[in-house]
């Protein structure tokens, strides 16, 4: 066979061979099944969204990934999840699946048709990744119903609130678009302390890698995705154990004051509750896998629970 001949079948061949290892890569990217316990604890939120008051539960979503599956990607084999789609139903009792899903899509928080999408995307996915490293406190946050419902009203605010074209949003459940429906001087307590936490934000999330609650973890944006009935779960927030998911990690990116994720911190598996907590209707950038987003919509019906 002439060279010529011979070297193009040999660049034919490794071309092939190229393509099949990147669908077998693709095939093989980790999902994750999880068993929805219950929503614990939890209390009723009222609303308004844009002047129209709505209703909702807000609390910490409690998951198990079960025996039956070998690996947790990361995840304790107990974990727990905020929700990240307000709009999405969720029943206890029933397995969901779930994939990797970007952290910082623009979709993620309704402002995917805004001028500067990426760039307002990334400011919130750093205020997300600050909410958790100054305020996400571990189990204690499950113990104590007021800090745990309050981080989810506090999150909700901050994937929800609508983004104005001329300034940065400002993030207060007592103005703007998403609003607690209530006055600062008779708010529910979780709603007050939900305050206190969005105006300790700067956009500085550094205090994510030396909050001993997160350090060594990941914050991953986990989307819903058909369980064996069809069914689609909402997509949560959730730590698991930086480089639990092996090749393609779906970490939020490291951007304005963090330095880069800490030191993994092993596997997954068998251990106490980790991550963080949910609630409401149940419900990346570069690392990320790509995923669907989250409309700017606010909660609506209470989820059953």
């Amino acid at each position: 066979m002439p060279p010529r001949s011979l070297l193009a079948l040999r660049a034919a061949a490794l071309a092939a061979a190229l393509c099949t290892c990147a669908s077998r890569a693709t095939a093989q990217e980790p999902g994750l099944e999880a068993f929805y316990k219950k929503l614990d604890p939890s209390e009723v939120f009222k609303y308004k969204w844009k002047g129209q008051a709505g209703v909702t539960n807000a609390g910490v979503f409690q998951w198990e990934v079960p025996e039956t599956e070998f690996g947790t990607n990361g995840f304790d084999r107990n974990y727990t999840g905020y929700c990240a789609e307000v709009l999405v139903p969720m029943e206890a009792g029933k397995l969901y699946r779930f994939k990797a899903g970007s952290g910082s899509a623009p979709s993620n928080y309704g402002v995917q048709d805004h001028p500067n999408a990426d760039r307002v995307a990334t400011r919130r996915a750093t205020l997300v990744r600050e909410l958790f490293g100054r305020h996400f406190g571990g189990t204690d946050q499950v113990a104590d119903s007021t800090a745990g419902v309050a981080f989810q009203l506090a999150l909700w605010e901050l994937l929800q609130e609508t983004e104005p074209l001329d300034e940065p949003a400002k993030f207060d459940l007592f103005a703007g678009d998403f609003v607690a429906d209530a006055a600062p001087e008779s708010a529910p307590a979780a709603v007050t302390k939900a305050q206190e936490y969005l105006k300790s934000l700067t956009g500085d999330d550094s205090s994510f890698y030396s909050n001993p609650n997160t350090k060594g973890r990941e914050l991953v944006r986990l989307q819903g995705i058909p369980n064996a009935e069809g069914k689609v779960g909402q997509s949560q927030y959730a730590l698991r154990f930086a480089g639990g998911g092996g090749t393609g990690s779906s970490v939020l990116p490291p951007v304005g004051g963090g330095t880069g994720t800490a030191s993994p911190a092993g596997g997954g598996g068998n251990g106490n509750p980790g991550g963080g907590a949910g609630g409401g209707a149940p419900g990346g950038s570069s690392g990320f896998f790509p995923g669907g987003g989250n409309s700017n919509v606010p909660p609506g019906t209470p989820p059953p629970v």
